[in-house]
């Protein structure tokens, strides 16, 4: 009885102290790399073992780039070194990189780096630091030479492009919410539509609210895309010349639309006054034949829509006396009275109406009426002035 006593208690003391010399054996922090990015950054060769000369690594990397993740990595690991040494283990820190390439010559490299490291130190425990998030690629490459008793794995709280991200669209929100120039289309718009949709509501017309939608969309979509608030804004503040282009602009579109109307509705007669336009292919057929009825009816309103333009502009231009510009609107002016002929005579011929002889003639004459004013004009007002000054 004695013996088997003795024994058991031998075991016992034996079993102690093993679990005693593991817990005071020497450990490992191991710092891993595997796109080389220390040894790109700061040229330093790996492996690189001690405190001091991590530190001083760490510190190359992040002045180098501050962004890089491994430069977080190492301070991780000389972080787990500080407190392993205050509570009294025994440890060593050292970093190992691969390639910046990757692959299979990295990790073959990074694995002749940790066995160098294990028969220079003669530890047999490693705790990995990396900032690698899949620990698959970082286990094979360690566990067949040292044993892994954890792996920590660095990640930075905040990125500095996620943090500006937040940054810029906090800023916009900021704008959308409180700049007037902003709100009135972010904020108003959809507040005018949930009102429109309330007082629907109230008299039982939901099923007109994607009609009222789409008109308050439109609505707004004119205003922002001809910039017609800035422009009714601006209005007290125009000069003389700016209120006779405004003037002559308004005019000139209230008779080109009128014009465009007056086209489309004689189109819309042809078509269902004439039945050689019911079928789409009578209709692709005698598509000139409905040009021409459109430039028949709607051609004179339409020269005028756009000479009201151009005379705005040229009277806007005389009025600040650049006579440069003059010139040039009134030969734009002679240029479209002479082409009106030509393109009315042109209409006639495609609806079956006109005459080849006076379309010829109105073209030649046109021509010879524009080739000469501008010649008048560029002698008399531009070209004679310049001599008389020399």
């Amino acid at each position: 009885m004695m013996t088997m006593s003795t024994s058991r208690k031998k075991k016992t003391s034996i079993s102690r102290r093993k679990k005693q010399s593991s817990r005071s054996a020497p450990i490992l922090i191991l710092c891993i790399d595997r796109d080389d990015d220390l040894g790109e950054k700061t040229n330093l060769r790996s492996p690189i073992i001690g405190l001091k000369n991590c530190q001083n690594a760490g510190m190359k990397l992040a002045i180098s780039d501050p962004e890089e993740a491994d430069a977080n990595a190492i301070f991780g690991a000389i972080k787990t070194y500080n407190e392993l040494t205050r509570s009294g283990r025994k440890c060593e820190v050292a970093i190992v990189t691969g390639y910046h390439s990757g692959g299979f010559k990295s990790d073959d490299k990074m694995r002749k780096q940790i066995q160098a490291l294990v028969n220079k130190t003669k530890i047999i425990d490693a705790i990995i630091v990396s900032d690698d998030s899949d620990e698959s690629n970082i286990i094979p490459l360690v566990q067949d030479i040292i044993s892994i008793n954890s792996i920590q794995r660095i990640v930075i709280k905040h990125s500095g492009a996620l943090e500006e991200t937040y940054a810029v669209l906090g800023r916009y929100l900021n704008m959308l919410i409180f700049d007037q120039r902003y709100s009135k289309f972010a904020l108003g718009i959809p507040g005018l539509l949930f009102l429109s949709w309330a007082f629907l509501a109230l008299f039982n017309l939901l099923e007109q609210a994607i009609t009222v939608t789409l008109a308050i969309l439109g609505v707004a979509f004119v205003i922002r895309g001809f910039d017609l608030d800035r422009l009714t804004r601006s209005l007290p503040k125009l000069e003389l010349t700016s209120y006779v282009r405004l003037f002559s602009s308004v005019a000139g579109s209230l008779v080109l639309i009128i014009g465009l109307f007056l086209g489309a509705s004689e189109i819309s007669n042809s078509v269902s006054t004439n039945q050689a336009f019911s079928s789409p292919s009578n209709l692709i057929s005698s598509a000139p034949e409905l040009i021409g009825v459109f430039a028949n009816e709607s051609l004179f309103l339409l020269w005028i829509g756009f000479g009201l333009f151009i005379s705005g502009d040229l009277l806007s231009n005389w009025i600040i006396e650049k006579k440069r510009r003059v010139i040039r609107g009134v030969i734009l002016l002679l240029t479209l009275i002479f082409l009106f002929l030509p393109i009315l005579q042109f209409s006639r011929l495609l609806i079956g109406e006109g005459d080849t002889f006076t379309f010829i003639a109105s073209l030649i004459f046109g021509l010879a009426g524009s080739f000469t004013s501008v010649i008048v004009l560029y002698q008399r007002y531009i070209r004679l002035p310049r001599s008389r000054r020399k």
